[in-house]
């Protein structure tokens, strides 16, 4: 294979190589076209977010630019180097995204993952201008070679084999965001919505009119999902009678299912009472016999510090806005919320390692037992820009946070939900763990494929393994 492979530029590959609009379009909240820039690329694709402007017919046809069915898209002012394929989206370039409409002979997706290389991006960062905004001329993407093949064959059976490995990576991100859901679902329909009390309340006799009003509406809906749900049971139980082993295993299934489900609806009340502020539980109404405590008497609110005199090491650093970096040395080891006191107030983070916080982000210490994980979810319900009590940039105190009345349900509750919980957690470990090992592995073998310098073969033990 390495006998057929050619260096060659961008240019020599494509049909047409431009930027977008430079200057701004008339933009219309009833236009159907996006204005697209190099912030709208990710992970391969046009993304179109809430900021995304929109333009109508006349300022489409305008400004849009001529790209083939085989164009590729790359940020190349500001954020550079994010990549993502054209699929005859109907949109404007603005001036930070770059097109590279390639010749038909020329398979893209291996141009694309040339383009998402350490090769294309240690290049384009070493030919960026500006200190504050970085550019990337069109001369210089113009003149970026790399090593491909001649026959398109080849090119293609590269992609898929890198595409193999990208797909199990996408399924493992996909079911950790899956499982993330429902824990998230778990919680609220426990101390949210408080369905297992209702539930309760049904089967003990009560009707939703003997519900204060309060509760009514709330109580309408569980009972109308009760019904569906009872409906659904009864005809896949009618489709299960035969053949006749699944008649007789799907009871004894069932059956489990029922005993675990009436055992945690056993932790929960059957009855609701009133509390002082309406803005707790559902109008002011909480499960009888659950407390309601200062978010204080939960967590204790650490301050994060100064990280720069650190060396690097294994210990992770978390900022306002996630994972800054590996240091030598932590702040806290075991279960905490992060919360940040400066900058990103909605980046609330669960952890359970030993870290460090530097002085945008707290860090908080239990003082009961199985309650981090039933805080984290809890302060995500939270809205925390409406608790901003800075001006140029969103702040959080030690006296807002200390200040938050938390309902606080049974320990045997708590306990229950940790367990639950520590199951999903165990499922998302095992899934980021083997998605690790494979952008390790595909992010090894990505420049030797597109270089030529690995047969295929080579490759297909070590990726079914993964």
């Amino acid at each position: 294979m390495g006998d057929k492979w050619i260096e060659v530029s961008l240019s020599e590959i494509a049909e047409r190589i431009g930027d977008g609009l430079h200057g701004t379009p008339k933009y219309s909240e009833q236009g159907k076209y996006h204005f697209i820039n190099g912030n709208n690329l990710e992970d391969g694709v046009i993304t179109i977010k809430e900021s995304t402007k929109k333009v109508g017919f006349e300022q489409y046809t305008k400004h849009k630019k001529e790209l083939n069915e085989n164009a590729i898209l790359v940020s190349i002012n500001g954020t550079i180097g994010n990549v993502a394929l054209y699929n005859d989206e109907e949109i404007i370039l603005g001036k930070s995204a770059c097109y590279i409409n390639l010749k038909d002979n020329i398979h893209r997706e291996f141009v694309a993952y040339v383009l998402t290389s350490f090769q294309f991006q240690e290049y384009i960062q070493r030919c960026a201008t500006g200190s504050t905004i970085k550019n990337v001329s069109l001369k210089m993407m113009r003149e970026f070679a790399f090593r491909i093949p001649e026959d398109e064959v080849v090119q293609i059976d590269a992609v898929a084999t890198l595409k193999n490995i990208d797909l199990k990576i996408r399924l493992n991100r996909q079911t950790n965001q899956t499982i993330e859901q429902m824990a998230q679902a778990l919680f609220k329909s426990w101390f949210v919505d408080f369905d297992p009390v209702f539930d309760n309340a049904f089967d003990a006799g009560l009707s939703v009119d003997d519900f204060p009003d309060e509760l009514q509406h709330r109580a309408m809906l569980r009972q109308q999902h009760r019904s569906e749900a009872m409906k659904q049971d009864a005809e896949v139980m009618l489709r299960q009678q035969t053949p006749q082993s699944n008649a007789v295993l799907q009871p004894q299934n069932q059956q489990a299912t029922q005993t675990e489900s009436e055992r945690i609806c056993g932790l929960f009340p059957s009855e609701f009472e009133q509390c002082d502020d309406p803005n707790i539980g559902i109008n002011g109404w909480i499960p009888k016999g659950w407390a309601i405590k200062a978010f204080s008497e939960l967590l204790d609110v650490k301050y994060g510090k100064d990280h720069k005199k650190l060396g690097d090491g294994n210990y992770p650093i978390y900022g306002s806005g996630g994972l800054m970096r590996y240091a030598e040395n932590f702040l806290y080891a075991g279960e905490s919320v992060l919360i940040p006191r400066k900058g990103t107030l909605t980046n609330i983070m669960y952890v359970n390692e030993s870290f460090w916080t530097v002085d945008t982000m707290f860090y908080t210490i239990p003082k009961m037992d199985n309650i981090v994980k039933y805080m984290f979810y809890h302060l995500k319900t939270l809205d925390f820009l409406l608790m901003n009590v800075g001006s140029a940039v969103p702040s959080m105190t030690t006296k807002v946070l200390n200040a938050l009345q938390i309902i606080n349900p049974s320990n045997e509750l708590l306990q229950k939900f940790d367990e639950t919980i520590n199951v999903f957690r165990r499922k998302r470990s095992s899934n980021q763990v083997n998605t690790e090992n494979l952008v390790i592995l595909r992010d090894t073998l990505l420049p030797k494929l597109i270089s030529g310098e690995l047969q295929l073969s080579e490759t297909v033990q070590s990726i079914e393994t993964k």
